[in-house]
């Protein structure tokens, strides 16, 4: 589970902004908290912001980390920092993750120069009250690197775990973590406390990220066998879906006149599946199909989703000939229908082509099922309608603004100490907290300028006009 994510230099932000998951002492919906070790998660969080505030921009530094964990720095956009400082192009940016893994809580991350794909530092902690724990750290500009020796077994794992690491002392194209994970299996027989590197690197695996535009993305919950289960779901959104139906086809039929772009994404995405012993589906939308890509077989089963509408099972619609709205809401049933335990969605523009009150039911749907099942959900949203305390805590709300030179900064909406009863959305709207765009002027073209109207006659002056 995510406890809390700081990001520095990358696109609108420049000093570290960290957003937390940790709970603060709010009592209500405590039901839906999940206790760890030392503290209280957050189960869910709303980031609010005005447009181009850098709401997205969050949920892109943990993309873009993900990616660098997963894939390494050679697909890396090199124009990714801060760029309205000119001396960001010369430092590191940094990417910090604290997360729960059974009950601990665990800090990894890295520093990079975006502008080179050049990683400088790497390290993972155990974080506790009393004293953290160095697992390991390196310093691929010094050379230098620390790792806990108690991690290993004995003497010859040891001396196994120091070839790897100082293999790559100097290396700045690949995270230790990804390099440890890839092709070393014999390390880990017998070294139990080993195998936390293996399920630190899995967490990122299936730390499930998705934007409105998402065309491939990783699912961990639909189970393609039944049908049934989807439909379940998506009748409580009264979208006339009456029907849910599954066509296997062929990878190749699937693919047939895709972008070669879009096939490589396809293929990295199923490559990266390769080895891992229960791993995630795909969801793949091309040519206006929706394709669930089951993975337990030899070959990848590419399942399209069929819908039905006013009980004609003979008459079958694919996703683009469905609306807008039910098209997004269907990207997110795999938040619902998610089987996976601590699994952590983040959902960019939840609201994106839904109707205020699709998007206000979906998430209490979420939260209702927060109070029984390990999972997380972290969306970034326009909607104020959601902004009521009687469907979230105080700590569950966050703001992104801009400061004078352009930078986002993260708010946690518990700084303002504002009642539980209170009406936060007016206030929100009115421009009480961070977060809305404030106006002062309206653009008209030229010729179109207004023009300053004559003041109404009192009526006293209008009378003695007339009586004259």
């Amino acid at each position: 589970m995510l406890s809390r994510f700081t990001v520095g230099n990358f696109l609108s932000f420049n000093k570290p902004q960290s957003f937390s998951m940790i709970a603060g002492p709010v009592q209500k919906h405590k039901q839906r908290l999940l206790q760890g070790d030392d503290m209280k998660l957050l189960k869910f969080s709303a980031i609010y912001g005005a447009n181009a505030s850098g709401k997205s921009n969050l949920v892109r530094a943990m993309a873009f980390a993900r990616s660098i964990i997963t894939r390494g720095t050679s697909d890396s956009s090199p124009s990714s920092y801060f760029r309205l400082d000119p001396k960001a192009k010369d430092l590191p940016s940094y990417f910090e993750f604290e997360i729960l893994i059974e009950g601990k809580l665990y800090s990894y991350g890295f520093e990079m120069i975006i502008a080179e794909r050049r990683i400088t530092e790497e390290w993972l902690i155990q974080l506790g009250l009393g004293k953290n724990q160095e697992l390991f750290t390196r310093n691929t500009n010094t050379g230098q690197y620390v790792f806990e020796k108690d991690l290993l077994s004995g003497a010859e794992d040891i001396n196994h775990f120091n070839i790897y690491i100082n293999d790559l002392k100097h290396v700045t194209n690949k995270l230790f973590l990804q390099d440890i994970i890839t092709n070393k299996e014999t390390i880990y027989e017998g070294s139990e406390k080993l195998g936390l590197l293996k399920k630190v690197y899995r967490w990122f695996e299936l730390l499930d990220i998705s934007f409105p535009s998402s065309l491939v993305s990783g699912y961990s919950c639909f189970s393609t066998t039944s049908p049934d289960k989807i439909l379940q779901a998506i009748k409580t959104f009264a979208t006339g879906i009456t029907g849910v139906k599954i066509r296997t086809v062929s990878k190749e039929k699937a693919l047939q006149d895709a972008p070669a772009g879009f096939k490589k994404d396809v293929e990295n995405a199923l490559l990266e599946r390769v080895g891992i012993e229960h791993p995630a589906g795909l969801r793949v939308q091309c040519n206006g199909k929706l394709y669930l890509v089951d993975l337990n077989e030899q070959e990848p089963q590419f399942n399209e989703i069929l819908f039905e509408h006013n009980r004609l099972q003979n008459v079958s619609f694919s996703m683009h000939e469905e609306s807008e709205g039910t098209q997004r809401l269907f990207d997110l049933l795999t938040v619902l229908l998610c089987t996976e335990e601590n699994t952590v969605f983040i959902v960019d523009e939840i609201d994106r082509s839904l109707h205020p009150q699709m998007t206000v039911h979906f998430v209490k749907n979420f939260l209702k099922l927060a109070t029984r099942a390990q999972i997380q959900l972290v969306i970034t949203t326009h909607e104020s309608h959601l902004m009521d305390l009687s469907i979230l805590r105080q700590d569950e709300i966050w703001f992104v603004d801009k400061n004078t030179a352009g930078a986002s900064q993260l708010i946690p909406f518990d700084r303002y100490k504002q009642r539980f009863d209170k009406n936060i959305r007016k206030a929100y709207l009115d421009g009480r907290y961070a977060g809305v765009p404030l106006f002062d002027s309206f653009f008209l073209p030229e010729g179109f300028e207004e023009k300053e109207e004559p003041e109404e006659q009192r009526p006293s002056d209008q009378q003695s006009q007339q009586s004259k």
